[in-house]
C-alpha cells in the first residue's frame, strides 16, 4: 500500500514538472497572438460636412451724437436710442430682441498745429450707445423678408452705424449631429479604401473618437455708417448657407 502511494504522488510531481512548461508557452503564445492581432488594425479619418440654411440672425446697431457739452452729447444719444428701440418694437416681429450692449462717451480734442507740444483743449463731446439685435428661430426666408426692415427702420429711426449682419443656427447642435454621422461614414469607406488597395479584408470597428465641430457662416455682410441720408435704402439680405464640419478617427480590424 505504501508503495503504491509513493508511486502516485511520484506520478503527480511529474505530471506537474512536465506541465507547467507547457501552460506557460501556452499563455506566452495566446499573449503574443493578442499583441499581434492588436497590431493588424487600420487607422483612418473621416470627414463629415453637411451645408444648412441659417435660421437667426445678429447685428450690432449704434447710435452717435456730438455736442459741445457732455450732458448735450449724453441726452441727444439717450433719445435716439430711445427713438431706435421704439421703432423696432412698432415693427411688431415676433422674437425679435434688442437690447443695450454698451454705452460710451468720449472727449473730442481740437487738432493742435504741427509742433505745438500744448495741451490740446476738449472741445465736445461724443456720446454712443450700441444695440445688439437678433432674431432667432425664424428661417431664411423669414430673414430676407425682415432683415431689410430691421436695418432700414433702425437707420430711419436715428442710428448712423450698423454693424456686419452675422447669420447663425437658433440649434446647432442637430446639424452638428448629421455631420458627425456623415463624418463616420466617410470614415468607413475610407476604410474599405485602404482595405481593397492592401488586399485586406476588414472584421470590424475596434474604436472611434470624434473631435469638436467647426462651423463657418457664409452670406452677405451689410455694413453702413454715415447720415440719416442713407434711411431710404433698402439693403438687400441674403442669408446664404452654413457650413458645418466635424471630424472622427477610427480604428479598424483587418485580417489578410
Amino acid at each position: 500500500m505504501k508503495a503504491t502511494r509513493f508511486l502516485a504522488l511520484f506520478a503527480t510531481c511529474m505530471l506537474s514538472a512536465v506541465s507547467t512548461p507547457a501552460f506557460a508557452d501556452d499563455a506566452a503564445n495566446q499573449a503574443d497572438a493578442e499583441e499581434h492581432a492588436e497590431a493588424r488594425t487600420v487607422t483612418v479619418a473621416g470627414l463629415g460636412e453637411i451645408m444648412v440654411a441659417p435660421d437667426s440672425l445678429r447685428t450690432s446697431i449704434s447710435i452717435r451724437a456730438r455736442a459741445a457739452t457732455l450732458a448735450e452729447a449724453r441726452t441727444e444719444a439717450a433719445s435716439k436710442t430711445q427713438s431706435v428701440m421704439n421703432a423696432l418694437e412698432a415693427l411688431r416681429i415676433q422674437d425679435l430682441q434688442v437690447r443695450t450692449v454698451e454705452i460710451t462717451v468720449t472727449p473730442i480734442s481740437e487738432r493742435l498745429r504741427e509742433g505745438d507740444e500744448s495741451t490740446p483743449r476738449i472741445i465736445g463731446y461724443e456720446a454712443e450707445s450700441r444695440l445688439s439685435v437678433a432674431l432667432r428661430g425664424v428661417g431664411s426666408e423669414v430673414l430676407r423678408a425682415q432683415g431689410p426692415r430691421i436695418l432700414d427702420t433702425a437707420l430711419g429711426a436715428g442710428a448712423n452705424v450698423i454693424g456686419g449682419l452675422d447669420f447663425f443656427l437658433s440649434k446647432p447642435r442637430e446639424a452638428h449631429r448629421l455631420a458627425l454621422a456623415a463624418a463616420v461614414r466617410d470614415a468607413e469607406e475610407n476604410a474599405k479604401v485602404v482595405a481593397g488597395t492592401a488586399d485586406v479584408q476588414l472584421r470590424g470597428l475596434r474604436t472611434i473618437s470624434t473631435e469638436a465641430g467647426q462651423t463657418f457662416g457664409y452670406g452677405q455682410q451689410a455694413m453702413y455708417a454715415g447720415g440719416g441720408e442713407a434711411a431710404s435704402v433698402e439693403f438687400p439680405v441674403e442669408p446664404g448657407e452654413i457650413r458645418v464640419t466635424t471630424q472622427v478617427t477610427a480604428k479598424f480590424d483587418f485580417v489578410e
